[in-house]
């Protein structure tokens, strides 16, 4: 009987521990990924291109063209 939890509890740690690394392996990917186009997103809000270094015009949403 001790044995069988034994098992059981050692195999649901060796798959929580499984998971938890290729939560990571992923999460990485995905943000090498998602991070250069996340920042370029950022910069125009800020008003200026990150790749060019160059000041860009902020456009007022609200005002008719």
């Amino acid at each position: 009987m001790l044995l069988i939890v034994i098992l059981i509890v050692s195999t649901l740690l060796l798959g929580y521990l499984w998971g938890k690394h290729d939560g990571r392996v992923e999460g990485y990917k995905r943000g090498t990924v998602d991070l250069p186009l996340f920042m370029r997103e950022q910069s125009l809000e800020l008003g200026y291109c990150i790749l060019c270094n160059e000041q860009k015009e902020v456009h007022d949403a609200s005002a008719p063209m």
